[in-house]
C-alpha cells in the first residue's frame, strides 16, 4: 500500500553518491547491501526510484518496505543532470540522516523541479 504523498519518479540515468551514501552503504550487512546495490543498478538503468517523496527544497526520499530510505536529489554536474545519493536512514535515525543529506545537499548546485512525477 502506498501512501498519497508518494509517487513514481524519473531521474536522470548518471548516479554520483556522496560520500555519506558511501559511508553508509559500505557499513550495511552483506545482504542488504546486495539488495541496495540491485535497486542502484535498477535505478541506473531505468531512470525511475518507486515510492519516492519530497522532503522541500530539492531533496526527495525512497522508501523500502522494509522501512530504510535512500535520500537523494537532482544536481548539476558538468552541465548535466545527474541523480545524487545522498545517504539513508531508518527508524530513530531518520530524522539525523535528513538533516545530514540537507547540509550535504549545499555542496551541490541542486536542480529543483526537476523529478518527473508519473502517474
Amino acid at each position: 500500500m502506498t501512501s498519497k504523498d508518494t509517487f513514481t519518479a524519473e531521474v536522470p540515468k548518471g548516479i554520483i553518491e556522496d560520500e555519506a551514501y558511501i559511508s553508509w552503504e559500505e557499513d550495511l550487512d552483506g545482504s542488504v547491501q546486495i539488495k541496495v546495490q540491485a535497486a542502484r543498478d535498477k535505478i541506473e538503468s531505468d531512470g525511475v526510484i518507486t515510492s519516492a517523496k519530497s522532503l522541500g527544497d530539492g531533496l526527495y526520499e525512497k522508501k523500502w518496505n522494509s522501512g530504510l530510505r535512500l535520500y537523494f536529489a537532482v544536481v548539476e554536474k558538468d552541465g548535466r543532470k545527474t541523480l545524487l545519493l545522498l545517504g539513508s536512514g531508518k527508524g530513530r535515525d531518520q530524522q539525523k540522516a535528513i538533516e545530514l543529506s540537507k547540509k550535504n545537499l549545499n555542496n551541490y548546485k541542486v536542480v529543483k523541479d526537476s523529478i518527473v512525477k508519473r502517474d
